[in-house]
C-alpha cells in the first residue's frame, strides 16, 4: 500500500476499499521517480483532501506527524521554545546570547511576513511560572497565548516544526491557510519547502486556498478530481487567482449568483445590441452602484457600447 523510501518519503499509495477513495492511486514522486519534498492536495469540497491525509495517518506509523486544521499547539510550542532556550543557555554559557539566537532565527525565518511580534524576552527562573515575553511594533507586552488567531497559526505550523526538531517524518498539513492573511499564504509554501529540504522531510499539503495553489511548483500540485488524481500540471505556478479557482478548482463564476446573473443579463443586452433601452441603462447603473464602475465587465461594456455606436453610426 505504501512505498516508502530514500528517508522516510512516501512515493506511492494505493487504497483498494473505503468508502469515498475506492480503487485510488496517488504518485508523490517526481520525473526521475524520487519522492517530491512538497505535495500540495486540491479539489472542491468532499474531493477526499482531508479524508486522504486522515488515512495516511492512520495507516502510517511513527514516522509521521499530522497537523490538523484544529490542533491547538501553542502551549506545546511554549514548552520547546524555552527548552531550547536552557539549551542554548547551557551550550552558550549566555543568557542572552541564547535569547538573542532566537530572536535573529525568528527575524531570519519570517522575513518577508511584515510580522508585527517578536520575542522581546525569556523567563525561566520560574519554573512554575515561565515566561516568554512577546511585543509588537507598539512595544505592548504579550503572552505567547495573546497572539492573534492568525500569529498563533503561523508560528503553530511553522515554528513549532523548528522548536520540535522534527526531522526524517513525513508532514501531513490540513488547510495550513486557515487564519491566515492573502499575503502570508502567497509566502508559507516557501517556509515548508526551506523546512523540508533543510530536515530531510515530506510536507503533504490539503488546501483549499488559491494563494497557496499558486505559489506551488507544477510537479508539487495533486488535484482530486472525479476523473481520478490530476498531476500532470504545465500552468499552476504564478497563475492569477481567478484562473486557479476556475481551470484546477473547478469554481463555475468568481462573483455571488445574484450578481453573476446580472452581469450575464447585461452581455445580453449588448448581444442583442439593446444597450439604448432603459432596462440596459437602469440595469447598468444597479450594477455600477454594486461593483463600482471600474470593474472589469463594466469597463468592457462601456467599451463594448462605444464599438457598437461607431458602428451604428
Amino acid at each position: 500500500m505504501f512505498d516508502v523510501n530514500k528517508g522516510f518519503k512516501l512515493s506511492t499509495i494505493s487504497i483498494k476499499e473505503h468508502k469515498l477513495l475506492k480503487d485510488f492511486e496517488i504518485d508523490f514522486t517526481d520525473k526521475e521517480d524520487n519522492p517530491l519534498p512538497i505535495i500540495v492536495i486540491a479539489g472542491v469540497n468532499g474531493s477526499g483532501k482531508t479524508t486522504l491525509l486522515e488515512y495516511i495517518q492512520k495507516i502510517h506509523y511513527s514516522d509521521l506527524l499530522y497537523i490538523e486544521t484544529l490542533e491547538n499547539n501553542i502551549l506545546d510550542l511554549k514548552q520547546y521554545i524555552l527548552s531550547n532556550f536552557r539549551k542554548e543557555s547551557r551550550k552558550l554559557d549566555s543568557y542572552s546570547k541564547a535569547l538573542k539566537k532566537i530572536q535573529n532565527f525568528m527575524e531570519e525565518l519570517f522575513d518577508g511576513f511584515d510580522t508585527k511580534f517578536y520575542i522581546d524576552d525569556i523567563d525561566d527562573t520560574d519554573r512554575y511560572n515561565e515566561k516568554i515575553i512577546f511585543k509588537n511594533s507598539t512595544n505592548d507586552e504579550f503572552k505567547i497565548e495573546e497572539l492573534s488567531t492568525g500569529e498563533k497559526t503561523l508560528i503553530s505550523k511553522i515554528l513549532y516544526l523548528y522548536f520540535k526538531d522534527v526531522k526524517d517524518k513525513v508532514i501531513l498539513i490540513d488547510e495550513p491557510e486557515l487564519s491566515l492573511h492573502p499575503s502570508w499564504q502567497n509566502k508559507i509554501l516557501k517556509l515548508y519547502e526551506t523546512f523540508a529540504e533543510k530536515n530531510n522531510c515530506q510536507i503533504i499539503i490539503a488546501t483549499h486556498s488559491p494563494h497557496i495553489i499558486g505559489s506551488a511548483k507544477n510537479e508539487w500540485i495533486r488535484l482530486l478530481s472525479e476523473d481520478g488524481v490530476i498531476s500532470n500540471f504545465s500552468k499552476s505556478y504564478g497563475l492569477e487567482f481567478d484562473k486557479i479557482l476556475t481551470d484546477i478548482m473547478g469554481v463555475e463564476n468568481l462573483r455571488t449568483p445574484d450578481v453573476a446573473k446580472k452581469i450575464d443579463k447585461l452581455w445580453k443586452f449588448l448581444e442583442d445590441e439593446e444597450y439604448l433601452s432603459s432596462e440596459y441603462k437602469i440595469l447598468y447603473k444597479e450594477l455600477e452602484n454594486i461593483v463600482g464602475d471600474l470593474d472589469k465587465d463594466l469597463v468592457l461594456a462601456r467599451l463594448e457600447v462605444a464599438k457598437l455606436k461607431r458602428e451604428n453610426a
